[in-house]
């Protein structure tokens, strides 16, 4: 008895190893199917011959994926996935988009003594040239130039938008494949972007100013303080100033013209202890001093949010669009329906 049990362990445990060995040669087999599948499919696209750098299994976040080259582009190496849709193996992969980006930095290496003739430097903490594959399914690809630059971009002087303009027609002329262009100011915080699919009809000095200002309204909103802090500070009285009690910037810009100027922004006006109420006998002269000064400003103000906030009574705020005075007859009866005791 104690002989034929040894013998039905041992045959169970053949039978477990040979299974185990079966299944390791099938996934080993099925696994080369793949490869090779996979490798004769860009062999097939592309007409050209591919080895297999590395693959990555699925998991949970991640699907089945090779990195490729072709014998004749070895540097070039690029993402091929393997997806099961409605019961079909699909592969997709962003050559050209990897082909591309080579290419631009290719180019780049080229006309970096040029581009730094104009005042750019290659940046110090990401790469020259960089993409962001946006859909495998597509092949839609962002490329993107990063660049550095001594200026420093606080409010974008005209000097500094001619370099821009330069790079620009540099870019155009060896019809760099790039599709947005960064420039970072090294002394830090500020930056110029472009988004040269939307540059078209962007040619002159002007132009360009407009699209930079328009690309970044918090520099909007700087140029709009700074060009009218005179004309701020003189409608001022000892009781209100143009200023926001948190933070430094008083005007906010949320829209900017074809000119790059602000034309829809939200304003800050803080007022001196117990001076926004009804108590203030000079408040009529000062919200006419404040809407006097919007209404003059050039080009004419689509739209203005305004909060005016009192420094002595928490949560005593007064918001107003000021195309909403028409709503009222005067001055005096709006401070009646929106100021406080």
């Amino acid at each position: 008895m104690k002989k034929t049990i040894l013998l039905t362990t041992g045959v169970i445990a053949a039978l477990i190893i040979g299974v185990v060995i079966w299944l390791v040669a099938d996934y080993f087999i099925e696994s080369q199917i793949e490869d090779r599948n996979a490798r004769e499919f860009i062999e097939e696209k592309y007409d050209m011959e591919a080895v297999i750098i590395r693959e990555t299994n699925a998991d949970f976040v991640n699907g089945h994926s090779y990195e490729m080259a072709f014998e004749e582009q070895r540097d070039v190496v690029f993402t091929v996935t393997v997806d099961v849709e409605n019961y079909s193996t699909i592969y997709r992969d962003d050559y050209e988009a990897v082909r591309k980006l080579h290419e631009l930095r290719g180019n780049m290496e080229k006309l970096m003594p040029e581009i730094e003739a104009i005042g750019f430097t290659e940046p110090s903490t990401v790469e020259l040239a960089e993409h962001v594959v946006k859909s495998m399914k597509t092949g839609e690809a962002v490329r993107w130039l990063n660049l550095e630059t001594e200026d420093s971009y606080e409010t974008i002087e005209r000097p500094e938008v001619q370099k821009v303009k330069e790079l620009l027609d540099l870019q155009r002329k060896h019809g760099l494949d790039v599709q947005k262009i960064l420039i970072d100011s090294k002394s830090g915080g500020n930056s110029v972007t472009m988004d040269l699919r939307t540059m078209e009809e962007v040619h002159s000095v002007e132009e360009v100013e407009a699209h930079v200002i328009g690309n970044d309204l918090t520099l909007a909103g700087k140029r709009f303080e700074e060009k009218w802090s005179n004309a701020a500070a003189e409608a001022e009285t000892e009781r209100f100033s143009f200023n926001d009690e948190f933070d430094d910037n008083w005007v906010s810009c949320h829209q900017v013209n074809h000119k790059g100027d602000c034309i829809n922004l939200l304003a800050n006006v803080t007022f001196a202890p117990g001076e926004l109420s009804r108590q203030n006998p000079h408040l009529e002269e000062d919200l006419n001093a404040i809407f006097n000064f919007f209404d003059s400003i050039e080009p004419k103000m689509m739209q203005v949010d305004l909060v005016m906030n009192d420094l002595e009574t928490e949560g005593n705020t007064v918001r107003l669009f000021l195309r909403e005075r028409k709503n009222y007859e005067s001055t005096e009866a709006l401070i009646e329906d929106l100021v406080k005791g």
